[in-house]
């Protein structure tokens, strides 16, 4: 039988395919921080399918169960490490295994933080031993990440094939709680402060990686039913992450340095 021709149609080159802000996600290579619960454990949940491959690290691996069902689900790109943020030595033998696996990153999800004791830690309370401590983690340790995945983040700009549009990003799960501007409650002094020095970190990472094509942003994930968040908190983690993930999906290097809530409204540093 005789099929009437049918004309053919122009072929589309990648750069007229339509961004959508799953593509940034698509095929990509991402390491996310305290990956075994939470926010962390959700990224993990919502990254396993479209990304390429996904490190997902914590301080216990082999105590994260959940964590452990999502690796097994997706065996063939899902990695667990272990990894303590306040540990250089600890953070420089994942970048050697993630260089030898893979070689290059196009995002890196600094999610690893601690609450040093959250509503009871109030100005007549606070004691230097929690500060530092919440300082090391939720501070210094994403800075440091970022310094160190720097070049794998360089190397990932490159991009696979239809995957990140030329872009990498560090994206830093920080806290409304952190902005100087909205500081006016006697709580969370330890993680306030730690948070509001992330915040600064990540200025200082957009301004040493704008040139190299790396995004630098600050995330407030909202107020989530996490261990952290509590019972109360008015968003779920997926509705929560889902959210970040459109907003980092969208990002250009326009946007490097800012700081943006869940549902991308930008929040006031």
């Amino acid at each position: 039988m005789l099929y009437p021709l049918v004309p053919t149609l122009p072929t589309c080159s990648l750069q007229t395919i339509p961004h959508t802000p799953m593509s940034f996600f698509r095929d990509s290579r991402t390491l996310i921080t305290g990956a075994n619960r939470g926010i962390g454990l959700e990224w993990a949940r919502q990254l396993a399918g479209p990304t390429d491959r996904l490190f997902a690290t914590c301080r216990r691996p082999s105590e994260a169960d959940q964590l452990h069902e999502i690796a097994a689900s997706h065996p063939d790109t899902v990695d667990l490490f272990a990894l303590d943020v306040t540990d250089p030595s600890a953070i420089q033998a994942v970048v050697e295994q993630v260089q030898d696996r893979v070689g290059a990153l196009e995002l890196l999800v600094n999610n690893a933080g601690i609450n040093g004791g959250g509503k009871q830690d109030r100005f007549e309370g606070v004691d230097q031993e929690t500060m530092m401590d919440v300082f090391r983690v939720n501070a210094a340790g994403p800075h440091l990440m970022a310094k160190a995945f720097a070049d794998l983040l360089r190397a990932g700009t490159a991009g696979r094939r239809g995957a990140t549009d030329g872009r990498a990003a560090v994206a830093n799960i920080t806290s409304q709680l952190g902005s100087i501007a909205n500081a006016q409650s006697d709580t969370w002094h330890s993680y306030r402060a730690s948070k509001a020095a992330l915040n600064m970190c990540v200025r200082l990472q957009a301004a040493a990686l704008r040139d190299d094509g790396v995004v630098a942003v600050a995330l407030h994930p909202g107020w989530v039913r996490t261990d952290m968040g509590g019972a109360e908190a008015r968003l779920s983690p997926e509705a929560s992450v889902e959210g970040m993930m459109e907003v980092v999906g969208d990002l250009s290097l326009e946007d490097t340095g800012r700081f943006f809530a869940h549902d991308g409204k930008e929040l006031p540093w």
